[in-house]
């Protein structure tokens, strides 16, 4: 609700329907480790890239993988959402467990109500039920992260957020009556996301709390 306003720009720049296309690719590998490295873009069909970016991928003897971007932003295009990655787990990868901001759902601009310490939880009981479904849930300020098996760390504190719905569910229902669970757990790790802020019923975000 609180992106009512520049969520017409967003949607504009293309950021709900973005496409990622190769240019390059190539791979490498010893006896302990696989790396790969793409350069990339992130666009919608109908406009250019917001972001071009390099991506490598290392992964090792044990299946550790490890991953890191550089990305630079159109500065012609609006502040970002956010940025990361989601994953798709099966619904019986439930229970949560991470060190960062909680119990509540925390935002770098809304955590006030929350401390740093390690909290276990479930896929459910991340879940903010609003009436009108939107973004909830996520955890800020994160340095570690399981759902399930799947455990991830970053080099910095990251957000993430694991649900039982897509974030194109959430954004198209207008009541909590109607969501339709995926089947899934859908994991977001975030390397940052811009803060709630208030621009329904006041000022836009402040440009500290903007992923820009």
């Amino acid at each position: 609700d609180n992106d009512m306003n520049c969520r017409m720009n967003w949607e504009e720049a293309g950021y709900d329907k973005p496409w990622v296309k190769v240019y390059e690719c190539s791979a490498e590998a010893d006896e302990k480790t696989v790396w790969i490295s793409c350069s990339f873009s992130i666009a919608s069909a109908y406009r250019q890239p917001f972001l071009r970016a390099t991506a490598e991928w290392a992964v090792n003897a044990q299946g550790a993988v490890k991953l890191t971007v550089d990305a630079k932003k159109d500065m012609d295009f609006p502040f970002l959402p956010r940025f990361g990655l989601t994953f798709t787990l099966p619904k019986e990868e439930d229970a949560v467990r991470y060190f960062g901001y909680g119990p509540f759902e925390s935002y770098q601009d809304k955590h006030r109500a929350s401390w740093m310490d390690r909290f276990e939880t479930t896929v459910a009981g991340l879940h903010e039920d609003y009436i009108k479904p939107q973004e909830n849930g996520s955890r800020y300020n994160c340095h570690e992260v399981q759902v399930g098996s799947f455990h991830a760390a970053g080099s910095r504190p990251f957000s993430f957020n694991a649900s039982h719905y897509t974030v194109e569910e959430l954004a198209g229902k207008a009541h909590n009556y109607e969501l339709e669970q995926s089947g899934h757990v859908i994991l977001h790790l975030d390397y940052a996301m811009s803060g709630v802020g208030s621009n329904s019923c006041g000022p836009q975000l402040l440009e500290q709390y903007r992923l820009n």
